[in-house]
């Protein structure tokens, strides 16, 4: 039991003063988790799903740019079949099929060669990673997923942007771009 005073004032000769007297008190607890960090703004609605999972914003050059994510490769250590259109040092576009991780597949080429790649999922390809002028207009979330820093500045230097870093704690080339480190 708790007694509280809310108010005391005098008028004229007497005193009066307000008392509450608390039976219960309620305690309300919280629990804090602690939820990673993410850029990713995910579509809700309609339009949800794999293929327009969500967007993130960044600054490349002065300019902000809307890059689209979409979520076929949720398993980063699962062998997918991949279709890349690359350019080759002629600058010819070059399309080919290989085998291999996200990782795998995303890293190692050389500035702005990447132009296209498509997952195959249940017969059909999609869309996993799109560019234009060496700047993205759609990557997948498994390849945001593991891309490091140095993947970065070697492969697509017009996306690299410090904030997004900066967010996530990367330090070095070996850190992650775009999850937390």
């Amino acid at each position: 039991m708790s007694v509280v005073i809310f108010f005391k004032k005098k008028f004229g000769g007497s005193d009066f003063c307000g008392i509450f007297v608390v039976l219960k008190t309620t305690t309300t607890m919280t629990t804090t988790t602690n939820t990673p960090k993410s850029i990713i703004k995910v579509t809700e609605g309609v339009m949800a799903g794999d293929v327009f999972y969500g967007s993130f914003i960044t600054n490349i050059d002065g300019k902000r740019i809307t890059v689209m994510v979409s979520n076929f490769l949720k398993d980063t250590d699962k062998e997918y079949e991949f279709r890349v259109a690359g350019k080759c040092q002629a600058g010819f576009i070059t399309i080919h099929d290989t085998k291999g991780t996200p990782h795998s597949v995303i890293a190692g080429y050389k500035k702005d060669a990447l132009i296209n790649i498509q997952v195959k999922e249940n017969g059909h390809w999609f869309n996993v990673f799109t560019t234009k002028g060496g700047k993205w207009y759609g990557i997948d979330k498994g390849f945001l997923d593991v891309m490091t820093v140095g993947d970065m500045r070697s492969s697509h230097p017009k996306m690299c942007d410090m904030t997004i870093w900066d967010f996530f704690g990367a330090k070095t080339w070996a850190d992650k771009a775009f999850t937390q480190n």
